[in-house]
């Protein structure tokens, strides 16, 4: 079996993760600690700890399936998922904060808001 080395891309429990630490046990017959961050943009940045041969269904991607980097974003469209990134991080601990109501996917009526408000 193949073990992936630091800054490689590999798929792992369903996501892609980059490789930031391999760490090989004392004898040659222990497992080997892979430290990673996922890539997906679900979870971006999770960090996830597994031991390489005892994982099922792993894999050490190649470079041609490795697609990052592929350009920036126009800024109208950089804009639109900062927005949704900042609308999304209000919580419920603030009680003076709304969520957007497009989120929530209804119109706008003021009967609405008042029990939104409550």
């Amino acid at each position: 079996m193949q073990i992936p080395r630091a800054s490689q891309v590999v798929r792992a429990r369903s996501r892609h993760y980059l490789v930031s630490e391999v760490v090989h046990g004392p004898h040659a017959e222990d497992a080997t600690l892979v430290r990673m961050s996922c890539l997906d943009d679900d979870a971006a940045g999770d960090s996830l700890e597994l031991l390489w041969e005892k994982e099922p269904a792993t894999e050490i991607l190649e470079e041609e399936e490795v697609r990052l980097g592929l350009g920036l974003d126009s800024p109208q469209a950089f804009g639109a998922w900062l927005h949704a990134l900042q609308w999304s991080c209000v919580t419920s601990t603030e009680k003076e904060l709304f969520q957007s109501p497009f989120r929530a996917g209804i119109a706008i009526k003021p009967y609405q808001l008042e029990p939104l408000r409550k």
